[in-house]
């Protein structure tokens, strides 16, 4: 097999992915034009043109439009559909997807209303074959305080099984982590973990405040950690995983050039790390280019990958039964390639068993 076909074939985790950001141009038209939702656009071809992005800030104006098309119930089951169907497309098993539910109590049919029909149809999903997805409940930063609030309390007055976390999202410049310290507090009283983008736009700085702040146990991207060698020392003391999605990075942040992006080095200092795409079709990516990309243009090897995808279960949020039921799929479940990687990077550990913290010994 070829490094693509292997890449393509084997089964994977992704643990940083927005939900809402896993709708296309041709989605987006198609939900405006049927709940009559005016665009800045003429047609669809400007409306591709729009998911070109230099900017942070063009990103958040193009990523609120999207939120504002999200209307009916039937719009939440074919993004949740698409989703689904990408997933089986690149053998994805195992995801945990960031959702907002302010931004759908402010824009869309509410949040209950949302939540509560995403959460079936996953689980229709996960009882037909795959993948197994939780949810991350996260804060849009630029929307605090109210976000804030109105986060926590969603968290304290739900019992929702899928949903696994809070988590912040949104923009860092402006908004940094530490006050949001508070709301976070209130979700772990009510028994859900943290995670939060940090290190994204923002400096080593946001990462700090997210770790020792927020005790966020993952760090969305936190690929401007490199920047302060005491923050990536705190970030491999603590094992906090930081979700990279090499792609997204490069539109947005300044490691343009993936040849010198920082995950090497995240790498070599001890820094756990997962790949994923953030928003696949905003940055023209899916999980199979990132690995790709991984492997071609930062130099990764395939242990390496490996070794990452299976970060994805150590460091993921799902109850202990449900992640043992995932590294059962991936390494011995429906795919010999599964099997096969597994003892490959057996072999290559000189280990005869793999032990992922929290859940055993396979």
């Amino acid at each position: 097999m070829t490094t693509q076909e292997i890449i393509q074939a084997m089964p994977k985790t992704e643990v940083h992915l927005h939900l809402e950001g896993t709708i296309s141009p041709e989605t987006l038209w198609a939900l405006a034009s049927r709940n009559k939702v005016k665009l800045p656009v003429r047609d669809l071809a400007e409306l591709r043109g729009m998911y070109v992005f230099e900017d942070f800030d063009k990103f958040i104006k193009v990523w609120l439009m999207m939120c504002s098309c999200l209307k009916t119930e039937g719009d939440y089951i074919g993004m949740v559909d698409g989703y689904v169907g990408e997933c089986r497309r690149q053998n994805i098993r195992y995801a945990e997807v960031h959702f907002s539910p302010y931004n759908h109590e402010k824009f869309g049919m509410g949040a209950v209303k949302a939540f509560d029909t995403v959460t079936k149809r996953l689980i229709e999903a996960e009882n037909a074959g795959g993948p197994v997805t939780r949810i991350i409940a996260d804060i849009p930063s630029e929307a605090a305080p109210e976000s804030g609030a109105f986060t926590a309390e969603f968290l304290e007055s739900q019992e929702n099984p899928l949903i696994v976390a809070i988590g912040l999202g949104g923009p860092e410049k402006g908004f940094p982590r530490a006050p949001f310290a508070p709301w976070f507090e209130r979700a772990r009283r009510a028994g859900y973990p943290a995670v939060a983008h940090a290190g994204e736009t923002g400096g080593a700085d946001h990462v700090h405040e997210a770790v020792l702040a927020l005790k966020a146990r993952r760090i969305q991207h936190g690929v401007r950690a490199v920047e302060d060698e005491a923050v990536l020392r705190l970030l491999a003391e603590r094992e906090v995983c930081c979700d990279v999605a090499l792609t997204s990075n490069a539109c947005l942040t300044p490691f343009t050039d993936l040849r010198t992006h920082p995950i090497r080095r995240m790498i070599d200092a001890g820094v756990p790390v997962t790949l994923s795409t953030d928003d696949p079709p905003f940055f023209g990516t899916d999980l199979v280019r990132e690995y790709r990309r991984a492997h071609e243009e930062v130099g990764l090897s395939m242990d390496q990958l490996w070794r990452i995808n299976l970060n994805g279960l150590r460091f993921g949020l799902a109850d202990g039964s449900s992640r043992v039921l995932v590294v059962f799929t991936l390494s011995i479940g429906t795919s010999i390639l599964g099997v096969v990687l597994l003892l490959w990077y057996l072999r290559r550990r000189r280990r005869r068993i793999l032990f992922l913290p929290n859940f055993g010994v396979l």
